[in-house]
């Protein structure tokens, strides 16, 4: 699927011409073949592929998930400490309010995807696509990414608008919808996508959402909402479908070869490219790997980037787990290596000067920084050569959330043996023959998403769906130290577990309400 995003963004618009002079009706009266209009919309398989195509680009691209998600809101996580870069990093070190930069570009990337799957949802039928199989992959897929977009939404920002409908021109102020109503809306949607998505694709559709995504997505949803009966359901039903790759090869779940494997249930497509335009929203531009900037030590960084708060090594180090240590954190272990295979004290000199300057451990990321990819001079500043997919969903996850549903649901038992096949994995001991209780089972599962998923994007809200945020990032944490100390930033309960509104969209829809504490 990598080469999806380089096909052409429909771009659906109403093409007029107007002719200026001597001339009659019949002649002002013309449409424009090279245009698709409304009216012509869902009429060819093509045309709708290329929907499709153009609903993923906002998502994938710089001011989403090619970078600013990172930038302004992944990085929060405890896992990170950040080294201030002005507004770039206001909000990842909890000091952003209304007018900072990064909470704007999300909100509307999101939207813009929400109103390209609108569109494809509401406009094509079985009279312009008649193939039942092909009609349902094409508009299953615009199902589950609009759950996706509102998930994030959700999860992000809290309470938002819920848009299913074309746009109305005479209702264009809305309001915001209950959250509940839109868990509501994620789930129908992606039990629409269920039934509707293929098992699995082929060739150059390969990386397209499946059922299996859905699937996993809804059992997410219900995980969130602690639905866990349902999240169960939903969870179970995947066990055995995909399986975890052996232990050498763990660094493939984040590495741009192996992509789109038998682990990886969802992941964004992304492609190294040279043809690089911030933010641009056209064909070829957008879908590299700018999160690298992030992820990339600080004297790699053009924004300094962070070091990992010592915690995540001593839990790495507390469990012997050499396995996922090694392809998730780079500091000075045994066999420790950076960039294109070079010795680790060697590659990360300047940026261990750095941490050691700042009064702070040299710990850096590994995963999606790029160190898969070359030396340090073959990955471009920017990321614009950077082509790793983002696994949104691996079945390690899967397993977890799993054994969560089942623990949180009184049956810590049960919950054990899905623990048990990713530390076995990372060649760890196993839980299930420790008689664990379901708060000891709870502390279990917290620490192995920690380390299984270390980096991936999925800790801050974890721990915000805990209720754990405050204790592990505010004012007296329970790592002993500030994990935002670089910074000074604090993480204020009641405020900070959502972004701030964008102002210009308040500005703009006087009818949204700030989030409480902005």
């Amino acid at each position: 699927m990598k080469n999806i995003f380089k096909s052409n963004n429909l771009v659906l618009a109403l093409s007029s011409i107007v002719l200026f002079g001597s001339c009659s009706e019949e002649i002002l009266d013309q449409e424009n073949n090279n245009a698709t209009s409304t009216a012509n919309f869902g009429s060819s398989v093509s045309q709708v592929e290329s929907a499709v195509n153009g609903a993923f680009h906002p998502i994938t691209d710089t001011f989403f998930w090619g970078r600013i998600i990172h930038t302004g809101a992944l990085l929060r996580s405890d896992e990170f400490n950040i080294f201030p870069f002005g507004s770039n990093t206001a909000m990842s070190t909890f000091q952003g309010n209304p007018g900072d930069r990064w909470a704007v570009e999300p909100f509307q990337q999101l939207y813009k995807s929400i109103a390209r799957c609108n569109n494809i949802i509401i406009n094509v039928n079985d009279e312009g696509i008649p193939d039942d199989d092909i009609r349902n992959s094409l508009v299953g897929q615009a199902y589950f990414l609009r759950a996706f977009d509102y998930w994030y939404l959700l999860n992000l920002y809290g309470s938002v608008p819920l848009i299913t409908a074309l746009p109305d021109l005479d209702n264009l102020l809305v309001d915001q919808a209950e959250p509940t109503a839109v868990w509501a809306q994620i789930i129908a949607d992606l039990e629409m996508a269920e039934e509707m998505l293929p098992v699995s694709w082929s060739g150059d559709d390969l990386g397209r959402p499946t059922a299996g995504a859905a699937t996993a997505l809804k059992g997410k949803s219900y995980l969130y909402m602690k639905e866990y009966p349902l999240a169960i359901t939903a969870l179970q039903s995947l066990v055995g479908k995909y399986s975890l790759l052996p232990a050498a090869l763990y660094g493939d779940n984040f590495s741009a070869t192996n992509e789109n494997n038998q682990e990886s249930i969802f992941e964004l497509q992304f492609l190294g490219q040279t043809t690089f335009i911030w933010g641009t929203d056209i064909p070829g531009t957008g879908t590299m790997g700018n999160y690298h900037i992030d992820y990339a030590p600080p004297t790699k960084s053009p924004d300094q980037s962070h070091v990992v708060n010592p915690w995540l090594k001593d839990l790495f180090e507390s469990n012997a787990d050499v396995v996922r240590r090694n392809e998730s954190l780079a500091y000075d272990y045994s066999g420790s290596l950076g960039y294109g295979g070079t010795d680790f004290l060697t590659d990360f000199s300047g940026d261990i000067t750095v941490a050691t300057d700042a009064g702070v451990e040299p710990i850096f990321s590994k995963k999606y920084a790029g160190l898969d990819l070359g030396t340090r001079e073959q990955v471009d500043f920017l990321g614009t050569n950077v082509g790793n997919n983002w696994r949104i969903i691996r079945y390690a996850d899967v397993l977890l959330m799993l054994a969560e549903a089942l623990n949180e649901n009184n049956q810590p038992d049960l919950a054990g043996p899905f623990v048990d096949q990713v530390r076995l994995r990372a060649e760890l001991s196993t839980v299930s023959d420790l008689s664990l209780d379901q708060t000891a089972m709870r502390q279990a599962i917290i620490d192995e998403r920690a380390m299984e998923l270390a980096g991936e994007g999925h800790r801050f809200f974890d721990l915000v769906r805990w209720g754990l945020a405050d204790d592990y990032m505010g004012a007296t944490s329970l790592h002993g130290a500030n994990p935002k100390s670089l910074s000074g930033g604090t993480f204020q309960e009641n405020k900070h577990e959502l972004v701030w509104i964008p102002g210009s969209e308040i500005d703009a829809n006087p009818n949204l309400k700030q989030n409480p504490g902005y």
